[in-house]
């Protein structure tokens, strides 16, 4: 990426100027830059801290795999279409919904090169950084329709993920309790019930078993906020780049910057309703093992 600082840039810190001109491009892919020293100013390498000025020449090089994934949505993105619902694999490092460069956002400008006028509504969440099968709608009645049909369990979702250690446990199912501290943006997962909790379960197999790193397949029985995460820390096998609930000192000794859980499949089960005609569809997507495995790359 190359473009000229503009006068309503100049003075501004680097790292702020190249996120802002990076549409699209994860956040850690921005760091990774930096930290790699692939970005330059008038061709000397700089600190994401300098202050540029107005008519600088800044060239960035992200690493491949946020430059692939950071591209509008196609037809290789899109896993399933017709008129009420759209599936598509959400590439790490964009949120769903909400401001700036969005799943949301990229499935409706595809759309709209096809004629398509109203707005789509994604039917449930998936980390900025987990990546995988998001389920989107082409109109409300829709969305509400699949809503309800994650609600009454009528949606089975299928997640793979790295991990620490090998869970004793070739397979499990797993029961606890979830609390949300919305103030830390955080939840806490118990084995017995406590104020403000709510009853999980997650079911794992092992799928790749590793004394340092496992591969595991997870099935979502309740979908709740960072349920998976939480729930696999809890029991002593965070997922392999994951901070907030993980092993900070292990991810740094490896270099994982980045969270190693994927949306794999979705089976529809609804036999009634709107979305009935959906009944039997499975949906699947390859885990990025090896990708995951290695870490994120300094190739151009």
């Amino acid at each position: 990426m190359q473009f000229v600082v503009s006068g309503k840039e100049d003075g501004l810190p680097l790292f702020s100027v190249v996120a802002g001109h990076a549409q699209g491009v994860p956040r850690w892919a921005v760091k990774a830059a930096f930290k790699n020293k692939e970005v330059k100013v008038d061709g000397k390498r700089a600190e994401k801290d300098f202050r540029v000025t107005e008519g600088q020449t800044v060239r960035a090089f992200f690493p491949k795999e946020a430059v692939l994934s950071a591209q509008r949505l196609d037809g290789h993105a899109v896993q399933y279409e017709d008129e009420r619902i759209l599936v598509v694999e959400k590439p790490q490092g964009i949120a769903c919904a909400g401001d700036g460069d969005t799943l949301e956002k990229r499935a409706e400008a595809m759309l709209r090169t096809r004629g398509f006028t109203g707005s789509v509504y994604p039917c449930h969440r998936l980390d900025v950084q987990t990546g995988g099968l998001v389920i989107l709608a082409k109109d409300e009645e829709s969305r509400d329709a699949m809503r309800s049909a994650f609600e009454a369990h009528e949606i089975r979702k299928t997640y793979a993920c790295l991990v620490k250690g090998c869970p004793a446990r070739r397979e499990a199912v797993l029961k606890g309790y979830l609390r949300k501290d919305a103030a830390l943006s955080r939840v806490s997962v118990t084995d017995d019930s406590v104020h403000g909790s709510v009853p999980i379960v997650t079911e794992y197999r092992v799928v790749r078993p590793g004394e340092a790193v496992s591969m595991l397949e997870v099935h979502l029985v309740t979908g709740r906020t960072h349920q998976i995460r939480a729930h696999l820390a809890h029991i002593g096998h965070p997922i392999l780049g994951d901070d907030k609930y993980g092993d900070r000192a292990l991810n740094r000794a490896l270099n994982r910057t980045v969270q190693c859980l994927w949306a794999t499949g979705l089976r529809f089960e609804m036999k009634t309703g709107r979305l009935a005609g959906l009944y039997g569809l499975q949906l699947s997507v390859p885990f990025p093992f090896e990708r995951l495995l290695s870490g994120p790359s300094g190739n151009r």
